[in-house]
């Protein structure tokens, strides 16, 4: 739900990094609609990912085998473009799986700060009507909070404090999306909803959605962390992964929240457990992940 008006005046310093933060993530929200989705084919070692389309351009990063990527164009050459930490990048195409299931980007009733998936190519049309439906659902709900955004913001928009600071009453509501895992029957989809209702900046919620491509059927974490012991050894992995880092700030096991309404995607070998903003690192750290090898709850 849209949090309401929680800070009426802050520092223009503060409201001047919303505003740029707020910037960047539209940027990234307006990626093309027509996408491949493939996954890291390598044999053994890393894909190296480089800042233009050939070997002699600098390396930037690595992907690992399996990791999902959003294809957004390809070269004659043999380059896939993608995005890696925000920015443009280039992969060898030779190196990528491609699924026949594909996902198109969608802008609920045209606006576009409501982007979200649907997919097609499914064998089953059932299956793939059943997943829509579930995304679907997502941006309809999506929806009303957008609507209850600027209707705060209309109401607002004429307090003195508002006209005094009016970036501090710029309220609004988006939600956008990225391809996690898609291969071997598995689909992991996270749907960011991102919220500004006043302050030094908005908050978000990521929402994991894993599905069954042959069935359709939507899957929790308790249909793989299937008893308390098993939590716990996850609980555990986390946190003693955490404990290793400086951009966490759990103190305890009991710091690391692991429970049925936990977000998670799947990745080879395993998954990844997705933590919710300040849950587990400050506010700057996003919404981290961690994998959890299989071996450490099977």
């Amino acid at each position: 739900m849209l949090f309401k008006n929680f800070t009426k005046i802050v520092l223009a310093v503060a409201l001047t990094f919303t505003c740029i933060s707020f910037l960047l993530i539209k940027i990234d929200s307006v990626s093309a609609a027509t996408t491949e989705n493939a996954t890291v084919n390598t044999k053994g070692s890393p894909l190296t990912v480089r800042s233009g389309p050939g070997t002699s351009y600098k390396k930037v990063g690595s992907l690992e085998k399996g990791k999902a990527v959003t294809v957004y164009s390809k070269t004659k050459s043999g380059w896939s473009e993608i995005r890696y930490n925000e920015k443009k990048a280039y992969v060898s195409t030779k190196y990528l799986k491609f699924s026949n299931v594909k996902i198109t980007k969608k802008k609920y009733k045209n606006i576009s700060d409501l982007s979200y998936p649907q997919v097609s190519g499914l064998k089953s049309k059932a299956a793939q009507d059943k997943i829509n439906q579930v995304l679907t659902k997502h941006a309809k709900d999506a929806y009303s909070s957008y609507l209850q955004a600027k209707k705060d913001r209309e109401k607002d928009k004429n307090e003195e404090w508002c006209k005094e600071s009016p970036y501090s009453c710029q309220y609004s509501y988006s939600i956008s999306y990225k391809v996690k895992f898609n291969q071997d029957g598995k689909l992991s989809i996270l749907i960011d909803d991102y919220y500004y209702s006043g302050g030094a900046h908005g908050m978000g919620y990521t929402t994991s959605y894993n599905f069954k491509e042959s069935s359709g059927k939507q899957v929790k974490i308790s249909e793989i962390l299937t008893s308390k012991a098993k939590y716990t050894k996850v609980q555990k992995y986390a946190y003693d992964y955490m404990r290793k880092r400086d951009s966490f700030y759990v103190k305890k096991q009991s710091d690391v929240p692991v429970n049925k309404d936990s977000q998670f995607y799947y990745t080879n070998g395993g998954i990844y457990l997705v933590f919710q903003e300040y849950e587990v690192a400050p506010y700057a750290a996003g919404h981290p992940a961690v994998k959890i090898p299989s071996k450490v709850y099977k």
